[in-house]
């Protein structure tokens, strides 16, 4: 007996030393997180010699956060979708994940957008894989738009457009003075922005010199733009973290933001509401946001363990599931030939608006002081629309400012 019970504990010690527990971060809630942590439950079922432990690390923000902290201490997980993750893997000279996959004759790199890679670069070089990525597309109101006056099968289509639709939805109801519902609006103003930009054909940083473009004259145009917005009564001053609950709640005609509102919005309304792309300005373009998985190493059977995972996470299959469930973009070619797929998008046309904008993508230069470019820029966009800085010189200040950054961090 002594002996059996002495194999019995030999036994389990052996499966648990064959067993590689791994730790992975993400930076998703509502039906995103819930999203990815059943493909990972999924990993954890399909096989027994890895064990993944999620962890919800917060938002893009407090995962940021988190991560610079994990870095300075030490204490990184061993991978995870994170935002920005270029910045943490890359530019700390992190690119084990593209080892994996050149080494991996069945990772087909070619089958991923090249707009998507652009995006998992640091100076150049894949440090990460594309996974929840998405872009701005723009949501309007139908019944606020019928309310006033306009055509809610025909939105706006260029910056004028949307300027006077804007106006033409903003009413004070209640006769106080301050209007009760708004034309536009966005919650997250520095990205929006950045389209603007780049739709006005004004790059974000030139990557030559490292020198950022706010304070040309097409970026100068851009922010005037946006102050023409203000001064005639198409969207409210400084309310940018209201503009989804605005939205949501009928009070506001049409919104900037990700794609992936598609998932979470579509029959939660109690209005109908729309998507297409975002109005042009001299071109269309619209800026690549999200995060991206990566991979932190620590020891060969644990960066394997994590390897694996995450090629499990951006298989055909899963890619489309996680679209499909979330609105985010596939990331993969091949994910959207998929019969399942191909039926989702013919019962959910909405969903084709952010897949079909992608001919207008763009990711710009990654850099390390991206981060503190857009709290720079919102800081900027805040003096516009208050009044404080004229558009020319609040460009003038945000370029110099970020300028001012990038030096200060190459000594």
């Amino acid at each position: 007996m002594k002996k059996l019970l002495l194999l019995i504990v030999i036994s389990i010690a052996a499966i648990s030393l064959a067993v590689t527990e791994i730790t992975f971060w993400y930076a998703l809630s509502g039906v995103s997180g819930e999203s990815i942590k059943s493909i990972i439950d999924a990993f954890n079922a399909s096989q027994s010699d890895i064990i993944v432990k999620t962890v919800y690390s917060g938002s893009y923000a407090d995962t940021a956060q988190k991560i610079t902290a994990a870095l300075a201490a030490n204490t990184l997980p061993n991978g995870g979708i994170i935002p920005a993750g270029p910045i943490f893997t890359g530019a700390q000279d992190n690119y084990v994940l593209l080892d994996y996959m050149l080494a991996d004759p069945e990772f087909d790199m070619d089958d991923f957008y090249p707009a998507m890679w652009d995006y998992s670069k640091y100076q150049g070089k894949i440090c990460a894989i594309p996974f929840n990525i998405s872009t701005p597309i723009f949501y309007y109101n139908k019944d606020l738009m019928r309310a006033s006056g306009l055509d809610p099968e025909n939105p706006p289509q260029n910056w004028e457009e949307l300027l006077t639709a804007a106006k033409a939805i903003t009413k004070d109801t209640n006769g106080d003075g301050v209007p009760d519902i708004w034309g536009v609006d966005m919650a997250d103003a520095p990205w929006i922005f950045k389209a603007f930009l780049l739709q006005n054909e004004n790059n974000i940083i030139d990557v030559a010199t490292m020198t950022p473009l706010f304070d040309n004259a097409r970026g100068i145009e851009t922010a005037q733009f946006w102050k023409r917005l203000i001064d005639e009564k198409a969207m409210p001053v400084g309310q940018h973290s209201l503009a989804e609950k605005m939205f949501l709640g009928g009070t506001l005609g049409f919104y900037l933001g990700s794609s992936n509102r598609i998932g979470r919005w579509l029959g939660t309304t109690s209005f109908e509401f729309g998507a297409t792309f975002l109005p042009a300005g001299v071109v269309r373009a619209v800026p690549i946001g999200g995060a991206v998985a990566v991979l932190f190493p620590k020891n060969k059977k644990e960066d394997e363990a994590t390897y694996r995972l995450i090629k499990w996470l951006t298989t055909p299959e899963n890619v489309a599931k996680f679209a499909m469930e979330t609105g985010y973009l596939p990331t993969r070619k091949s994910a959207l030939e998929l019969p399942e797929t191909q039926q989702f998008m013919e019962s959910a046309p909405m969903w084709r608006v952010a897949f079909e904008q992608l001919t207008f993508a763009f990711s710009y230069w990654h850099f390390n002081e991206m981060g503190t470019m857009d709290t720079m820029i919102a800081e900027a966009l805040e003096k516009i629309e208050r009044g404080v800085s004229s558009p020319a010189d609040a460009m003038r200040e945000l370029t110099r400012n970020l300028k001012a950054e990038i030096e200060a961090n190459l000594e």
